[in-house]
């Protein structure tokens, strides 16, 4: 993201917003998370905080995973939900469900989830509402092997750590923000 601008336009599937080029604050978040928790459907899956914002490192995004046994239309319609409120809060949400959780990996391959030394990977299916990112209508990221489950709904596979991942310090374990 270009940190000279004011506001930043996103595209990602079917969605297109425009968000302020701000930190992400604990007010908003804690809004968005009340909102978001309220989709009854979140009742069937776990949703995680992690990545930057946790760490309280500069970030422009709030990281999320979701977990549990996906029905396909429910997760598609989490992953726009939590979008659209983030835009509500100015709040850029980036989640994908992910078929492991991350205390999982966090507790049993520490250095694949960027904490500590090591060189151990693992290697996560996710699915997620497109296989790229725009920012500023530039492709910030593509997926290059990806497999259409529905209309909208995409599954890839991605291995941790990620290159930004080795450069980082992570100290903090993922957060279950609905127990």
């Amino acid at each position: 993201m270009d940190k000279k601008v004011k506001h930043n336009k996103f595209k990602i599937g079917k969605l297109t917003f425009t968000l302020p080029n701000n930190k992400p604050t604990d007010k908003l978040f804690q809004q968005w998370k009340q909102e978001f928790l309220s989709v009854p459907e979140t009742d069937n899956y776990k949703v995680w905080l992690t990545g930057g914002y946790l760490e309280d490192w500069e970030s422009n995004d709030i990281d999320l995973i979701m977990t549990g046994k996906p029905n396909y239309k429910e997760v598609k319609n989490l992953l726009y939900q939590a979008r659209i409120i983030g835009v509500k809060y100015g709040l850029l949400i980036d989640i994908s469900h992910w078929d492991t959780e991350p205390i999982y990996i966090y507790e049993n391959f520490p250095s694949a989830w960027g904490v500590g030394e090591g060189s151990e990977k693992f290697v996560v299916e996710k699915l997620n509402i497109d296989f790229k990112l725009f920012i500023n209508d530039n492709l910030i990221k593509e997926v290059k092997k990806y497999k259409k489950v529905i209309d909208g709904l995409y599954r890839y596979k991605f291995t941790y750590p990620t290159k930004k991942q080795l450069t980082r310090d992570y100290k903090s374990k993922p957060i279950l923000l609905n127990e």
